[in-house]
């Protein structure tokens, strides 16, 4: 009997989240919150899906029939494999994330792509860089509904890309000078991703040539964002990330548990914060000088459920243990 243990990166999307669903760029990078996946070939006529972090467990049958519910994704991760050729063996599948679930930071993403990538291993034929990308958008569409794609190319590539939907992504030399950090906080409040999706398109619908221009402002952001990042621009950096948080608050993304996060790392004196995923809870993020982070992560406790410092551009998904 073997067994495979995969992983694969969180994303933080530094800029452009909602825009790059109608088309236009966003920056996402990996975060070294990671999720992991144990595939162990095992005997009968099921495959059996635990995840200690929600505590649940299921069992699917190997057809894959009629099955509805908290795995679901990874089943279309199964049916998808079927199409492309593998065959589907009894397994079993223990999931895990240090990501909350259903806040902005690509979980879903990370454990598909892991899943994806440890269950070919397992039988001997691991997935190319390109066909887990196909793989695991399969899955994001089931947890989605209408995803843009990027977070399951982060969980797959790592580092950091500018993203277009429907282009290859463009990798960003980012620089990040040693004197700065990001901070993750997570509000504890759970969203549907493909409700406020739909939400900011109608918006957009509803403005007409006026949400033309929004999204336009926020592929010039960026435009500018990339500069910043290549030159290691961090003070310009902040500043583009308030203005789009501004931006995502006038589309209807954010909430007011979001912005009083935002607005608290503000006046402890972040260079920028903003909401990173859908929005209506989930993460915000934080760009801060190291000597100020502490003060800002011990007022961001004080309202949020978890608040974390992280480092990006990291690996993407990779074989842990074969």
């Amino acid at each position: 009997m073997g067994r495979v243990v995969a992983s694969a990166p969180g994303k933080l999307i530094l800029f452009g989240e909602h825009f790059v669903v109608k088309g236009y760029r966003a920056i996402a990078t990996s975060v070294n919150l990671r999720a992991r996946v144990d595939v162990e070939e095992t005997s009968g006529s099921w495959v059996e899906f635990h995840s200690p972090t929600l505590n649940l467990k299921s069992r699917v049958p190997l057809d894959l029939g009629g099955f509805h519910g908290e795995f679901e994704v990874y089943v279309e991760i199964l049916r998808a494999l079927r199409r492309e050729g593998y065959s589907i063996v009894p397994h079993r599948v223990v999931l895990e994330s240090e990501m909350p679930v259903a806040s902005g930071l690509g979980s879903s993403a990370a454990t598909s792509v892991a899943y994806a990538l440890a269950y070919t291993a397992l039988l001997g034929d691991p997935l190319g860089r390109d066909e887990l990308l196909r793989i695991s958008f399969e899955g994001e569409k089931v947890a989605h509904g209408r995803p843009s794609g990027i977070d399951n190319t982060i969980a797959t590539l790592g580092g950091t890309v500018v993203y277009r939907r429907g282009d290859k992504p463009t990798p960003v030399n980012a620089v990040i000078p040693e004197d700065y950090t990001f901070i993750v906080a997570d509000t504890g409040l759970k969203r549907s991703t493909r409700d406020v999706v739909e939400h900011v398109l109608k918006v957009a619908e509803m403005l007409g040539e006026a949400g033309e221009y929004v999204y336009l402002a926020a592929d010039r952001i960026v435009e500018k964002a990339l500069k910043a990042l290549e030159t290691g621009d961090m003070r310009l950096l902040g500043s583009l990330m308030y203005v789009n948080h501004g931006l995502l608050v006038a589309m209807g993304a954010s909430n007011l548990a979001l912005d009083t996060l935002v607005n608290i790392a503000r006046v402890k004196g972040a260079l920028g914060a903003k909401l990173t995923g859908a929005g209506w809870g989930g993460c915000m993020i934080v760009l801060a000088e190291r000597g100020k982070a502490k003060a800002i992560v011990e007022e961001l406790e004080r309202h949020a459920r978890m608040v974390r410092p992280v480092s990006i551009h990291v690996p993407g998904a990779l074989i842990e243990t074969l």
